[in-house]
Parts: structure tokens; sequence; C-alpha cells
């Protein structure tokens, strides 16, 4: 098998396939927007306290997190056997409402199976 990009990537590389990310509107909506979820909850109050953002801000923060992968390097690689490798980015993220004079990093995970797959979204959070 052809790789089309260098595998793994590296810390200070882009996230190779960003523009063709998936489950970022899923994983935001049902996870780390999601108040009452067991594990994403903490992270959406956490998103609501530090930045003003709900999940009425979805496409707000889905927006942002599309841009800045796009941009931002990658800060961490780990691997994340048998499932590829786990890349975090962190974006910053203007707030909302009564928070919109704040920018936090919010921390994104990705997780790339293999050089030719496009990288999926495990998780968003504000890392102050």
């Amino acid at each position: 098998m052809s790789h089309s990009v260098p595998w793994p990537p590296r810390a200070g590389e882009l996230l190779p396939r960003a523009a063709a990310a998936t489950g970022l509107h899923d994983k935001l909506a049902t996870y780390s927007l999601d108040p009452t979820h067991k594990d994403g909850g903490p992270k959406a109050r956490g998103l609501a306290l530090i930045l003003g953002i709900t999940a009425k801000d979805i496409d707000y923060l889905e927006g942002a997190i599309q841009t800045g992968v796009l941009a931002i390097p990658v800060r961490s690689v780990r691997d994340n056997s048998p499932w590829g490798v786990n890349c975090v980015v962190e974006v910053p993220v203007r707030g909302r409402g009564k928070k919109d004079g704040r920018v936090v990093n919010v921390r994104t995970v990705w997780q790339l199976v293999g050089a030719d797959d496009p990288p999926e979204l495990k998780t968003a959070f504000p890392k102050p």
C-alpha cells in the first residue's frame, strides 16, 4: 500500500488529512457539549463556564475547530494500538456572550487509523 502522507504523523506537523476530518459535529453534539453525558459532561460544563459555549453554539465551535486544525500543528502523538494513533491539536477559541473577550485553547484529540484514513474527533475540551 502506498501512503499519501508520511506515517506516523509527528508533533509539529499539520494534522494529516485534516480537511477530510470526520465525526466533529456528532462528537460535539453527543459528548463534548452534552452536560448530561457521563464522561463528556465535565467537558461540556467546562466549555460553558470558561468560554460561554453550550450546545446552541455547536456550529460556532465546530467551525473554530475545523479552521484551527487546518493551520495549527499537532502538539503530540500517542500510540493507540490497535486503532492507530491519537493526535492532539490545541485550537484557540474565542468565547461567546459574556465570555467573548476570552480566548482559550480547546484541546482536540483525533484518532488516525492509517495514513490514508481521515482523522476522527475523539474529544474536545478547554485547556486554560
